[in-house]
């Protein structure tokens, strides 16, 4: 037997000065964008041509075809696809690069028109906070996210982009640096042990970025030259290049470090593989996974006040530059494009030269 298709009057409506048609088919409330400005004119035309034309494809079923929304995953393939030749190569991969990192783990899976505003505020905030990405950064990504949001309004499967509804973190927002003390450094490390204590080692005696703590290889470090070579990171479970090309750096193993990582390899350097391994002999899928199993509970253990796991990036650069190291040598370390943005982020660390005096003093 036929089922029979139950469908409302067509309605005009008028939504930011453009026309929608809402009907209710089958039970289920539709709302399609004509992509129209609301004119007397155009108006007349949905009366007489686009309504006939839309009962017609109701009755035909092909209506219900073209309404099936897809997933985000299936509908970004259809927008990279739009704009290749509208971007550069480079561009194209560095926007492929966000999506795969921080945008599919949180909404690949879900049907576009059921990601709702709140849960991109949510999602952006985790990337600033947690992530310890920038607020420029941040608006980046949202901007690649908002883009296939957009192109799929403009294919009509959906009429609003929840993702530009969602404002932008300030541009120039700057978080309050909050580096650890070196005795507060020396009471985590006292109040761990294990793979936990290396970890937390690597971090605070390189400044690397988590993911590229979670990257490592055995095959990156070398015990005899005491370097370690950076060349990947991992997020979101994903392996993949440093953050900037020179992100891709040689560090040298500080003295502090060289116990850590022998340790470390009698751990899991039979292995073969990554130098963290979790309990599936893999690598962490991400910096959460640390933080909410090991770092919260080192950090009350060792009563030292909560800061991120990025904030051990920051004690590296601040206790470093506040002792009189070169500010060179620790913005290489650290992959910086060069050390004025090492120095625009940490300045108040650079010591300050009591002697008031000057090359004019000698002059009669």
């Amino acid at each position: 037997m036929t089922e029979i298709t139950k469908i409302t009057k067509l309605k005009i409506h008028n939504r930011s000065g453009k026309l929608y048609l809402h009907f209710s088919l089958n039970g289920k409330q539709q709302r399609k964008s004509l992509n129209m400005e609301d004119t007397k004119e155009n108006r007349r035309i949905v009366d007489i041509v686009t309504i006939p034309n839309m009962m017609k494809r109701v009755y035909s079923g092909e209506f219900d075809k073209s309404s099936k929304i897809p997933t985000l995953d299936t509908y970004q393939v259809v927008s990279f696809e739009n704009h290749k030749n509208n971007r550069k190569e480079t561009t194209t991969k560095d926007y492929m690069g966000m999506y795969k990192k921080h945008i599919q783990p949180y909404f690949g899976t879900r049907k576009i028109d059921t990601i709702k505003v709140s849960e991109v505020n949510s999602w952006k905030n985790k990337l600033y906070d947690e992530l310890g990405l920038s607020s420029k950064r941040v608006n980046e990504i949202k901007k690649v996210f908002g883009t296939i949001i957009q192109d799929a309004i403009e294919d009509e499967i959906i009429d609003r982009n929840v993702v530009r509804k969602s404002k932008s973190l300030p541009k120039h927002t700057t978080k309050e640096k909050d580096p650890f003390s070196l005795e507060e450094v020396q009471s985590i490390l006292n109040n761990c042990e294990g793979q936990t204590k290396n970890i937390f080692s690597v971090l605070f005696f390189t400044g690397m970025r988590t993911g590229e703590m979670i990257g490592l290889k055995w095959s990156d470090i070398d015990f005899k030259n005491k370097t370690i070579m950076i060349q990947r990171t991992i997020g979101r479970g994903i392996e993949g290049r440093p953050k900037t090309q020179s992100s891709i750096r040689t560090i040298p193993i500080l003295n502090a470090l060289i116990e850590p990582l022998r340790n470390q390899f009698k751990i899991t350097g039979d292995k073969n593989s990554y130098v963290f391994l979790n309990k599936l002999n893999t690598h962490y899928f991400d910096s959460s996974k640390i933080r909410d199993r090991v770092w919260v509970n080192t950090l009350a253990t060792a009563k030292v006040k909560y800061r991120t796991i990025y904030n051990t990036r920051h004690t590296f650069v601040s206790l470093n530059l506040s002792s009189g190291k070169n500010l060179l040598w620790v913005s290489q370390i650290i992959g910086h494009k060069n050390s004025n943005i090492t120095l625009e982020h940490y300045s108040k660390y650079v010591p300050v030269v009591d002697n008031q005096d000057t090359i004019f003093d000698n002059m009669s």
